[in-house]
């Protein structure tokens, strides 16, 4: 009975992470952003409930529906419409900072506003310092559930608004139609699109849950002082144990998350009564004196999930982006080495001149610390910025070096073989933290470097042989004969200098084979390993030389004040590391150096001031302030999301080149004209046209057969970033015709359906449908006009049933019964999950609705991918009834063969250029072959 108590009580906190566990599953599902402030909104939530109900004297359920049905939806609400929309295409760690950014300043906003209200005018909003007990929904009562069980109000409460929650969401997730749109965001958002789902109302509408399921399980907790209260901090704890939930969850599943979440609560529990000597003898007893051995259970789960089922199997599809990949373009290439280092020189002596000169004892030392602070960002620069891979173990590392350092000085050793060893085991806790990048990418990476460092944190620097318990180490200023690192102004130079060997060093990492190989394996994984680069020798490198620099950065750090803490650098402190660096720029080494003087220098400018002669400040004694500016900051990535320098770079760039364009303007206009009629460039030539073929518009037809387009596309480029993918095509699709676009890999079939679709953006030219010009509309509005895709690799949901995909375009039961009377196969599979369907079954799948209700155009890219003949066959007869019943068909394919037999009309496509568009019987095999292999001419 005594294991069954234990095991209910833990449930009571489990309900509370399985109720974080599942806001986070949702919002990352339908948005790909992980929010890291998730937990931040149930303080807030806790925080408020208590200030209205017991400062202010508000009825408990008015106060219950003000903040859980109003403040935290609206909340949710403007932070995906501010904030989370405009990240769908950014990197992880810009991604991940927005949410630190949301973990800032939530809470630090509540605390000011109230503290602001307090002060001005005299709402008595307590102090949360002194607040010792929050009150729960219910009156505090005691009931004995068995025998050796009692459970409080609180408890029961907790335990049954998680279960009818999870039950709730369960059932508007499984029979609701927006239920169903927020699935088919989780299995493919680009598909959801492309199916007429409003992706952006199901993202805002599972961030307003989240948010709202944040503040119930804030309002929950609160009344459990020992592991929630209002302690800040305790909730930021109970999002990592959350995070497990999630991940065991594959932050896929609801349900999952939910009963993830409930036994984590009860398995730590029973882990803190059960690991000890009276249970499992001497292996107990060693266990049970190792400090936050047992309380870390939960970051161990994490990694031994993410290394079991975190695997990311993904591949990338053709036509997709890279996005991560996507380099921050150099806006100074147009500028002489000097003037590139000019900025920095003077920046450089901005901060040395006063802080040798001018600055007093206090100063000094903060600069010292802001350089070594900047070597520790400068490791994010490497593993983040050039190797692609978002790290929270770094201040770890850091700490790692430092606690080595102070033991080998206890023990006699000096400072410089001391450091080295220190450096050497930071080096060697990268080496292990880069095992699961050989496994993992992404978000999955992240959260095991989150895990390692939780369990350094909680465990390893814990050990009393290790870090001297709280007492910590002392680390003494060393003197090298007339160099005595004691005196400031000499350690100053010291550390700057290396602050210069190591910005070189990471600058010509980039630029030696090693950088290209890790720049290779960040763009693209597989290509790299087909260009004989290791990803796992190379992933292993940029861990293993990213740890050093922190170690180094950490022990640097410590040298300024004299001692290091076994509670320097947690995990939180690297958030805000990380979200700073990103800020100002996480792929300049020069930005690392620059983020970490401000991450030294202006805490203490805000809370001392400062005084120029005429200009001063005094400062503020409310540490709020600096949280929020911080917190808005992360946020303002929204905007820039590449940071500042980057901004400023493109600004002034974009100035140098309209000073340059005037230049040039005024000095064409004063020259003479026959010299601007020499110099102009010849006319271009009539394109080739192939020998026997008639001279005809390229991708339209003599004028005799021509006819209003359904579809036209003028001059049509498209690219993905820098690069470009489509070169001026021009096409006309005539209405009720099929017309196949024949290509071979890589001549831009997919870019050309997606750009058609929407889904890629046309930088040039315009895209006309029905006579209306509908280049800027979105996927959705194109789809409300008739015009859809079948995208490659079936256009599926797999993981819902075969009913509910055609449920999707087809709502009505009496519309999916004769699409069952038409297909059999599908009849008797329509209670199954898609992904159990075979290939050709599939396919028929994604075809089947427009079978029914059918669009006004319809684009299939690669229909017979991986299909057998006899299926192919059907699919193109299916293509051929949709053509009798008058929708006009584009059939994207590698293989021509089967697309020749139904088309009317064939087109080729080579290198993003559009070759030729001609009738079929105009189309013989030696054409189409020369097509292939790049015979026929080239037009722009």
């Amino acid at each position: 009975m005594q294991f069954f108590s234990i095991t209910i009580s833990g449930a009571v906190s489990g309900a509370i992470y399985a109720l974080l566990a599942i806001g986070l599953v949702l919002s990352h599902s339908t948005s790909r952003i992980f929010n890291f402030g998730h937990a931040a909104t149930a303080f807030a939530a806790a925080y408020l409930y208590h200030q209205f109900h017991v400062a202010l004297g508000w009825n408990k359920w008015l106060t219950l529906l003000v903040i859980v049905a109003l403040f935290a939806p609206l909340m949710g609400w403007a932070w995906d419409r501010l904030v989370f929309r405009r990240l769908a295409d950014a990197e992880e760690s810009t991604k991940i900072v927005a949410g630190v950014g949301v973990l800032i300043v939530v809470p630090a906003f509540v605390l000011l506003v109230c503290a602001i209200l307090r002060d001005t005018l005299g709402i008595p909003f307590q102090d949360v310092a002194e607040v010792y007990q929050v009150p729960g929904v219910l009156p505090a009562q005691q009931h004995q559930i068995a025998a050796g069980l009692v459970l409080s109000n609180n408890q029961l409460v907790a335990l049954g608004a998680s279960v009818l929650l999870f039950v709730t969401m369960w059932a508007f997730l499984r029979f609701t139609p927006l239920g169903l749109h927020m699935r088919t965001a989780v299995d493919s958002p680009v598909l959801a699109r492309l199916r007429g789902i409003n992706t952006g109302r199901v993202s805002t509408l599972s961030w307003v849950i989240s948010f709202f399921l944040a503040a119930v399980a804030g309002v929950l907790a609160a009344p459990f002082p020992g592991p929630f209260g209002l302690v800040n901090d305790n909730y930021t704890l109970a999002l990592f144990v959350a995070t497990t939930a999630a991940v065991v969850a594959g932050l896929r599943s609801v349900p999952l998350a939910f009963l993830a979440g409930l036994l984590i609560g009860a398995v730590r529990n029973i882990v803190v009564a059960y690991v000890n000597a009276d249970h499992l003898g001497a292996f107990g007893a060693w266990a049970a004196k190792v400090y936050g051995l047992t309380a870390s259970v939960p970051y161990a789960v994490l990694f031994i999930a993410l290394i079991l089922l975190g695997h990311d199997r993904r591949r990338r599809k053709a036509g997709t982006a890279a996005t991560a990949a996507k380099p921050t373009p150099d806006y100074r290439d147009d500028l002489s080495p000097f003037k590139k280092a000019l900025p920095w020189i003077i920046k450089s002596a901005v901060v040395l001149v006063p802080a040798l000169f001018l600055a007093n004892g206090i100063w000094r030392q903060l600069f010292i610390y802001g350089f070594a602070l900047g070597i520790i960002l400068l490791s994010f620069t490497i593993v983040t910025g050039l190797g692609g891979m978002v790290s929270l173990a770094q201040g770890a590392f850091a700490t790692a070096a430092g606690l080595t350092v102070g033991l080998l000085l206890a023990n006699g050793w000096h400072y410089v073989p001391a450091t080295v060893v220190g450096v050497l085991v930071a080096a060697a806790l990268g080496a292990l933290t880069a095992l699961p990048a050989l496994r993992l990418s992404g978000l999955s990476l992240t959260f095991a470097t989150l895990a390692l460092a939780l369990l350094a944190t909680n465990v390893l620097f814990k050990m009393e042989w290790f870090s001297n318990g709280t007492a910590g180490w002392s680390i003494p200023r060393p003197r090298f004969g007339p160099i005595d690192l004691a005196d400031d102004r000499v350690l100053l130079i010291v550390v700057f200098l290396v602050v210069l060997l190591l910005v070189r060093m990471a600058n010509n990492l980039t630029d030696s084979a090693a950088g290209r190989a890790m720049i290779a394996v960040r763009t693209a994984e597989p290509a790299a390993s087909a260009s004989a680069v290791s990803p796992p020798v190379t992933k292993l490198l940029i861990f293993v030389i990213s740890a050093a620099v922190a170690g180094l950065g950490g022990v640097l750090a410590v040298t300024v004040y004299g001692t290091i803490l076994n509670t320097a650098n947690p995990p939180q402190a690297t958030f805000l590391w990380l979200a700073i660096v990103v800020i100002v720029g996480v792929r300049s080494p020069g930005g690392a150096i620059e983020a970490g003087i401000i991450s030294a220098v202006l805490p203490w400018i805000m809370a001392h001031g400062f005084d120029l002669g005429p200009i001063s400040w005094g400062g503020t004694s409310n540490d709020l302030i600096p949280q929020v500016l911080f917190g808005l900051g992360a946020i303002q990535l929204a905007a820039q999301p590449n940071g500042l320098l980057a901004t400023q770079s493109m600004a002034a760039r974009h100035r140098r080149d309209r000073k340059r364009a005037k230049v040039a303007a005024q000095a064409a206009a004063q020259a003479p004209a026959q010299a601007a009629a020499q110099v102009a460039p010849p006319a271009s030539p009539e394109p080739a046209i192939e020998v026997g073929e008639p001279a005809a518009p390229i991708g339209s037809f003599p004028a005799a057969d021509r006819s209003p387009g359904l579809l036209e596309l003028h001059g049509v480029h498209a690219a993905y970033g820098e690069v470009e993918v489509l070169h001026g095509i021009d096409l006309t699709v005539r209405e009720g015709a099929i017309l196949a676009l024949l290509g071979a890999n890589g001549s831009g079939k997919t870019t050309l359906c997606a750009t058609i679709a929407g889904l890629v953006p046309v930088t040039s030219g315009r895209i006309v449908f029905d006579g209306e010009d509908i280049t800027a509309l979105d996927t959705l509005r194109r789809v409300e006009r008739g015009l859809v895709l079948v995208p490659e690799s079936r256009g599926v949901f797999p993981s819902i049933t075969v009913d509910e995909n055609l449920s999707i375009w087809l709502p009505s039961k009496a519309d999916r019964a004769k699409v069952y009377e038409q297909f059999e196969s599908l009849a008797r599979r329509a209670g199954q999950p898609a992904g159990n369907l075979s290939g050709g079954e599939q396919q028929m799948l994604s075809l089947a609705p427009f079978l029914v209700r059918r669009p006004r155009l319809l684009i299939s890219d690669e229909p017979s991918l991986g299909l057998a003949q006899l299926v192919t066959a059907e699919i193109m007869t299916a293509f051929q009834r949709l053509q009798q019943e008058g929708t006009t068909v584009v059939l994207v394919e590698e293989k021509a063969r089967d697309v020749l037999t139904v088309a009317d009309q064939v087109g080729a496509l080579q290198t993003g250029h559009l070759r030729w568009v001609s009738e079929r019987a105009d189309v013989d095999e030696q054409r189409v072959a020369a097509a292939y292999l790049g015979m026929s001419a080239v037009v722009h």
